[in-house]
């Protein structure tokens, strides 16, 4: 949790133009959306909250943390940044700089990146990343870590795929350290990838921090083509399950699966079954 202290030493981040900082909160998702559609708000734009009533990870799972943890949205302009580079780079991009933030904070933690979107400890996931753009070409960097609480506290069925940083070091991550490097690493690795070299560097040190790599894996409801071959636009297919051995990502940020067919470049996909997917209800 922030104190007023924190809020003031945040506000003085230069690379941030606006913040909000709530108690409890629908989604900083939906606020984040509500700013980006507001054009009088000075971006980038920052929504924090102590605590998420309707919480969201991708493909219309449910969000769960311990109350207190890490729940924040970035509102960026898309002209100047992400939206330059290849959408599927965008969600890479960003687990790369939390994980080297969490590599600069806690230095014996070795903590990778599960494409697309979750960081993980020892196989568990300890945060998750959700990126979405918006029709006023605005991006939203959704991200949720589990900063306090116990993984012993989760809802039944995910107690055991999760990690908290209490679990795994002992204590608390305190949000004001963890942003002031958090930030500025994110909105940098970001404008990495506009460019041709800085792209090829975030997908570089995002290959050396990959969780799947080398690891036999299975995707679900998968958008993907044939890395030779056809022209994508012939080649491109959807399908339900696709199994293979996980050849890292390409330059664009695409899973890259050896198959029985060949390689292939996971465009869009879920390592969740979908039987699987954690919702409220549940």
């Amino acid at each position: 949790m922030l104190s007023a202290h924190d809020l003031a030493d945040l506000r003085a981040l230069p690379e941030v133009a606006t913040i909000e900082c709530h108690g409890t909160l629908g989604s900083t998702m939906d606020r984040g959306r509500e700013l980006a559609a507001a054009g009088s708000v000075p971006l980038p734009a920052l929504v924090l909250a102590t605590r998420q009533q309707a919480g969201r990870g991708r493909r219309g799972a449910s969000w769960w943390q311990p109350p207190g943890s890490l729940a924040m949205t970035l509102v960026l302009e898309s002209g100047a940044s992400a939206a330059t580079g290849p959408v599927p780079l965008w969600a890479p991009a960003c687990g790369l700089a939390v994980v080297e933030t969490l590599h600069a904070l806690l230095p014996t933690l070795s903590p990778a990146v599960r494409w697309p979107n979750d960081i993980e400890l020892h196989g568990r996931k300890l945060a998750g990343i959700l990126v979405e753009a918006t029709t006023t070409q605005r991006v939203l960097i959704g991200i949720g870590m589990n900063t306090t609480g116990s993984a012993a506290a989760a809802p039944a069925g995910l107690a055991d795929r999760m990690t908290t940083m209490p679990d795994a070091t002992g204590q608390s991550l305190p949000h004001r350290n963890l942003l002031a490097v958090l930030v500025p690493r994110l909105l940098a690795t970001i404008a990495e990838v506009v460019t041709p070299v800085g792209r090829a560097d975030v997908v570089r040190r995002y290959r050396a921090v990959c969780s799947l790599t080398g690891h036999t894996v299975q995707l679900f409801d998968v958008l993907a083509e044939p890395v030779a071959g056809l022209s994508p636009a012939v080649a491109r297919r959807q399908t339900a399950r696709l199994n293979g051995l996980c050849r890292g990502i390409d330059e664009d940020g695409r899973l890259l699966v050896e198959t029985a067919e060949g390689l292939q470049a996971v465009i869009a996909g879920s390592l969740t079954d979908p039987a699987m997917i954690w919702t409220a209800a549940d």
